[in-house]
């Protein structure tokens, strides 16, 4: 395993897989709400630690009857993928299962930026991060996910929740049946969705530092401003980078799509923010929608 950031831990599929229990706590008299604790067996060591306390309501959703069953869905539609897997404390998971299937793929006009469809998984045992698998999308350029716009996310039932075994269960029929549409009408729900992407595309920036400013204010985003970093400036350069690869055909023009990648980006930079990836995937989806409201 490799830590990635305080708390949160890159890791295998069969190590997020440990062993899990609920148990009532007998040790002494405690209030209901606090009766069960939750017990994780880590590591070949099987070393045994408490993750969490909860009532006798609280039902534990073990990891492995969520995590390989998407794997099994994607490989039951022959759909090909590459996943990777996070912990934070072995407590809340996180998965990103890229779509590299070629099948699925969308290259933004005029240029050779590619993306792909991505679905995210999240679950705890702790309770501090709801079970959710999430549709989005990816660059080729740049794997941190893209979120989707809200009315097409609705439109096609592209977030999917559960709570307790039978909901959880449930929503992993759900997703059996949404790659079965996915797969027949890619073509349909790929052009929803891009034609936002496009719409960001299409609209050039001239002053690149003012629409930086202007979005991370407008979204409540802190700005740092000394000698040692500028948050604005970072972000401007990261865009321009883009900009000026070769390799994506930009030919040095800025527009709002890479605006809205280049702050993505700094949202998902793990050496600058320590924030869960279920609140960045958050506050990116404020940002998307108000950039699509609201151009330069």
């Amino acid at each position: 395993m490799r830590k990635v950031k305080d708390g949160q831990t890159k890791c295998t599929l069969d190590e997020l897989n440990f062993p899990v229990e609920k148990v009532k706590q007998t040790d002494f008299d405690c209030n209901k709400n606090c009766a069960y604790d939750i017990f994780g067996y880590i590591g070949a060591e099987k070393t045994k630690k408490r993750l969490n306390t909860c009532s006798n309501i609280y039902e534990l959703v073990p990891n492995n009857l969520i995590f390989p069953n998407v794997e099994d869905i994607l490989r039951l539609h022959e759909i090909e993928f590459k996943a990777s897997y996070s912990h934070t404390n072995h407590a809340r998971f996180y998965a990103n299962l890229e779509i590299t299937d070629p099948r699925y793929a969308y290259q933004m006009k005029g240029t050779s930026d590619k993306i792909y469809p991505l679905l995210r998984v999240q679950h705890s045992y702790n309770g501090l991060t709801k079970y959710k698998i999430i549709f989005g999308y990816f660059r080729v350029v740049c794997t941190n996910g893209l979120t989707i716009p809200v009315q097409e996310m609705k439109r096609f039932n592209l977030s999917l929740t559960g709570k307790h075994t039978k909901s959880i269960l449930h929503s992993l029929k759900e997703l059996d049946t949404l790659l079965t549409i996915f797969s027949n009408e890619a073509i349909q729900i790929t052009k929803a969705i891009t034609d936002k992407f496009e719409l960001l595309r299409g609209r050039n920036v001239v002053k690149l530092e003012d629409r930086v400013k202007d979005v991370l204010t407008e979204n409540k985003i802190g700005m740092i401003e000394n000698q040692n970093f500028n948050t604005v400036m970072n972000i401007v350069d990261r865009i321009t980078v883009e900009a000026k690869r070769t390799d994506l055909g930009y030919k040095g023009r800025v527009n709002d799509w890479l605006v809205y990648n280049g702050i993505n980006q700094y949202l998902n930079d793990d050496a600058l923010n320590i924030s869960a990836p279920e609140k960045r995937q958050e506050v990116d989806s404020k940002i998307f929608e108000y950039m699509l409201a609201n151009a330069a």
